[in-house]
């Protein structure tokens, strides 16, 4: 086995390259964050310690050695801090081209960045990882964590026990272009950003769209990036076989339906409850300004036909960190 390489913070090669890929899905992400996505274990760790803060700068040590290592190689920058205090760290234009050799992505495979970024507090950029890790429900090794209190163990083994989340950091990638005109790599003006693409086959997911809102924007607004990624769904594009389709077909691969209805790529909407905005009514008013993209047509045996139709889900985050994606939901269109 290849020795690990020490860095001046003390971080390994090993664990740097594990943040890199983190930071390089999340583009703007806190130590914690990085920590719960790449070494689940540390959370069960440290527990004696007397406050929630010293338990944290524990757990945490190693990623920010890291994160300090990458700084000094001019892979990352300071982000500012989120409103709870915690340092934001992004990467730069040479942190980003190191990310993709570590997640085997192309420049333009690898999104832009957090419009939040660098803004004090960057909530939206905060919702979007906290969004990703509550879908990968990353799960701890339990021999990493044998020694530890009782309690601590416990913990450990009811997150190993509960439901699965999908995918794995690699599976995920956030800020991505879906242009209505332009190009991949130079969308022009008027498309659609997603917030998080997952691609996740194994799981029964080919391709899944998230966006999430923090209760912080009016409906219309929320309603009108939908209008956009239709606009996006309906763009053809020739493939490298010379036969034009959906320009989305020639970047991710998904079921083309022999029968049934041929629906558009699924979005799952997420609401944090951060702002005033009730979630529920939110979703509700989204509902009703998107109904033309997800309703189908009735037809002739009491059915209805969803052709060119845009299925949305919705659900919240504090749903989907308590019950994973399978659980609940609070909205399915169609």
């Amino acid at each position: 086995m290849a020795k690990r390489k020490a860095n001046e913070a003390g971080s390994s090669t090993g664990l740097r390259a594990d943040v890199l890929r983190a930071l390089g899905v999340l583009k703007a992400a806190t130590a914690d964050q990085i920590q719960r996505l790449s070494s689940p274990h540390l959370t069960y760790r440290h527990t004696m310690k007397k406050t929630p803060a010293k338990r944290k700068e524990a757990r945490t040590a190693s990623h920010r050695g890291a994160l300090n290592d990458l700084r000094r190689h001019g892979l990352s920058v300071d982000g500012g801090r989120t409103r709870g205090g915690e340092e934001v760290r992004l990467l730069t234009k040479d942190g980003l081209a190191a990310a993709g050799r570590e997640l085997d992505r192309g420049p333009e495979e690898m999104g832009g960045m957090p419009k939040s970024a660098g803004r004090s507090g960057a909530s939206h950029a905060m919702t979007v990882n906290e969004t990703v890790i509550a879908m990968i429900r990353p799960k701890p090794d339990l021999d990493l964590v044998a020694g530890e209190p009782a309690e601590a163990v416990a913990a450990a083994q009811a997150a190993v026990d509960a439901p699965d989340g999908i995918g794995t950091i690699t599976s995920y990638a956030t800020e991505v272009a879906l242009p209505s005109t332009g190009t991949w790599k130079n969308p022009g003006v008027g498309g659609a950003w997603a917030d998080i693409v997952l691609i996740a086959p194994e799981a029964g997911l080919p391709l899944l769209f998230i966006e999430a809102d923090n209760c912080t924007e009016e409906a219309p607004i929320i309603a009108a990036k939908f209008d956009k990624y239709l606009r996006h769904f309906h763009r053809k594009a020739k493939d490298t076989d010379g036969h034009e389709k959906p320009m989305w077909r020639t970047r991710w691969s998904a079921p083309d339906l022999r029968w049934g209805d041929a629906t558009h790529p699924p979005v799952l909407l997420v609401f944090h409850q951060v702002g005033k905005r009730s979630a529920l009514k939110q979703m509700e008013r989204v509902a009703d300004l998107t109904r033309e993209h997800w309703q189908g047509q009735w037809a002739e045996g009491g059915f209805r036909v969803y052709d060119g139709k845009m299925p949305i889900v919705a659900t919240t985050l504090e749903l989907l960190r308590e019950h994973g994606p399978a659980g609940p939901i609070l909205a399915l269109r169609p």
